[in-house]
């Protein structure tokens, strides 16, 4: 099973604690190098016209030696942990420059607290949304309130797709979630939707009757598929459920996290265009904007960020397309 070696946690909101803490288990735990990060938002150039004080830079230099001075605060209060910690303030957009740092430290999860509760209702914000779209390593956003252990873990898992990208994915989530679930003695529950394509046209030409046939069919290949998912270690699992429904992704998975009260859901969030670029999936998008409880992004080991490392810039072939 996939081990961390090397996380970042962005200690840049205010409310951190529940992030730095997880972040400090988890370096202990995988015994990882542990890295503290925060961005200072560069000084808007309206007010660097306006202070005769210093020039912006200097003044966002000055900014960043503070926050890095609370970083060392913070850094020397979880070294009891035994690990390599590190800290880092950057001077930027947040979301780019902690993919960045991914990028060019070879950081493989990114730990930060999600976004208080918006008047949109949205739990994660534009940084956090962001870091969904473009960083590459897993993201764990926790929910601010969470406090202790998770109790109930759900995996959303892909399994309509049987090309070998998605099927890699799909064990990489069922093997995140089992282990935060076993780590956390936390029930976990296993989420897959299916439906029977262009039922309602092909309904017109065929009929119900081959139209149910044809539903049983499918059903049964899908429950083979899971079936294959779910070996070992899973099998000889005794508190995994599984919930495989008919219906859209985004409906089966909103409804089975509210029934089960979940606080972590683990899912892919990304695909790839058939040409260079990445976008969001339908289903993330949806399924993100209206659930309340903490998240474990993972997306496919081919995924491209379209941040470019430090020193480097994307040429024009490279460039991805819009992140809509």
């Amino acid at each position: 099973m996939k081990r961390f070696n090397n996380i970042l946690v962005y200690a840049g909101t205010e409310h951190r604690e529940s992030a730095v803490t997880r972040a400090a288990q988890l370096a202990l735990d995988n015994k990882a190098s542990l890295t503290l990060m925060d961005v200072v938002k560069p000084m808007p150039s309206v007010l660097g016209l306006m202070t005769d004080v210093a020039k912006p830079d200097e003044i966002e230099a000055l900014v960043a030696a503070d926050r890095r001075r609370r970083l060392m605060e913070i850094a020397s209060e979880i070294s009891d942990i035994g690990r390599p910690i590190d800290v880092c303030v950057a001077v930027g957009d947040a979301a780019t420059e902690i993919t960045r740092r991914v990028i060019d430290e070879d950081h493989d999860l990114v730990v930060k607290n999600a976004d208080a509760f918006s008047p949109t209702g949205r739990l994660f914000g534009s940084v956090g949304t962001s870091l969904l779209r473009i960083c590459p390593c897993p993201v764990l956003l926790l929910k601010p309130q969470l406090h202790g252990e998770f109790d109930q873990v759900v995996a959303a898992i892909d399994v309509e797709s049987t090309d070998q990208k998605h099927c890699n994915l799909n064990r990489e989530i069922l093997e995140q979630a089992y282990s935060i679930a076993r780590r956390d003695r936390a029930t976990l529950h296993i989420v897959a939707a299916w439906r029977l394509w262009m039922e309602d046209s092909m309904l017109q030409h065929v009929g119900p009757e081959k139209i149910e046939s044809m539903r049983r069919d499918h059903h049964a290949r899908v429950r083979q598929a899971v079936d294959q998912l779910l070996q070992a270690p899973f099998a000889e699992a005794n508190d995994i459920h599984l919930h495989l429904r008919q219906g859209s992704a985004a409906t089966v998975i909103r409804d089975v996290t509210d029934e089960v009260e979940a606080d972590l859901m683990v899912m892919g969030t990304v695909c790839r265009t058939g040409i260079s670029g990445v976008l969001i999936g339908n289903t993330a998008e949806t399924v993100i904007s209206d659930i309340s409880c903490s998240l474990l992004a993972l997306k496919p080991d081919d995924f491209r960020s379209p941040v470019a490392p430090s020193g480097s810039v994307l040429t024009q072939e490279d460039e991805p397309l819009p992140l809509i």
